[in-house]
C-alpha cells in the first residue's frame, strides 16, 4: 500500500507524520527543535511543489510513505491521484490517504505562513517548529491509528 499523509503545504504536518510513521522520530516523547530540523523536507517546501508526491520511505510492513502538499483541494487531489492510477492499471484503493491538517494550531499556521509564503523564515521557522511540537502527541495518534487500519486493511486484502 501507499500510505500519502498531507496538508496544506506539505511542509511541517506531513512530513513530521511520515518521520513518526517511519521511526524517524520517537511516538515517545515530543521532539526537540532540532530533530524536527532534521525531518526531512520540514519546513523546506515551496509552494510550486505543491501536489508534488515525495517519498519518505517504506516503513516495517512494506508499505510505501509519501508527504504532499494539496492547499485547499484535498478531495480533488485525491480523486485525481486516485483517476491516474486506474489510467496506470493500478489499483486505486491501493492509495491511503491520511489528512494531517486537522491537528494545526495557531502557531502552526503563523509559524508556516510566514515561512513558507512571506519567506520571514527567521520568524516563522522557529514559530511554526513550536506549533510542531505542540501538536506532536495528535499526530502520533493520528499516525498510530492510520498503521492500525492500513494493517487491517492489508490483511483483509490477502484473504
Amino acid at each position: 500500500m501507499k500510505i500519502v499523509y498531507h496538508c496544506y503545504g506539505g511542509a511541517h504536518a506531513s512530513p513530521t507524520a511520515a518521520a513518526i510513521h517511519l521511526g524517524i522520530l520517537s511516538s515517545n516523547h515530543r521532539p526537540t527543535f532540532t530533530e524536527l530540523l532534521k525531518v526531512p523536507r520540514f519546513d523546506s517546501i515551496c509552494s510550486w511543489e505543491h501536489g508534488k508526491l515525495f517519498r519518505s520511505g517504506v516503513d516495517i510492513d512494506g508499505n510505501e510513505i509519501y508527504t504532499m502538499g494539496r492547499r485547499n483541494s484535498p478531495d480533488l487531489v485525491i480523486k485525481l491521484l486516485r483517476e491516474f492510477s486506474k489510467l496506470n492499471g493500478e489499483d486505486p484503493n491501493a492509495l491511503y490517504f491520511v489528512n494531517c491538517v486537522q491537528l494545526l494550531n495557531p502557531f502552526m499556521v503563523t509559524g508556516g505562513y510566514s515561512s513558507r509564503s512571506l519567506g520571514l523564515v527567521w520568524f516563522g521557522r522557529p514559530v511554526v517548529t513550536f506549533g510542531t511540537i505542540l501538536s506532536f502527541p495528535i499526530l502520533v495518534r493520528i499516525v498510530q491509528r492510520t498503521i492500525k487500519e492500513v494493517r487491517r486493511l492489508n490483511s483483509v486484502n490477502k484473504s
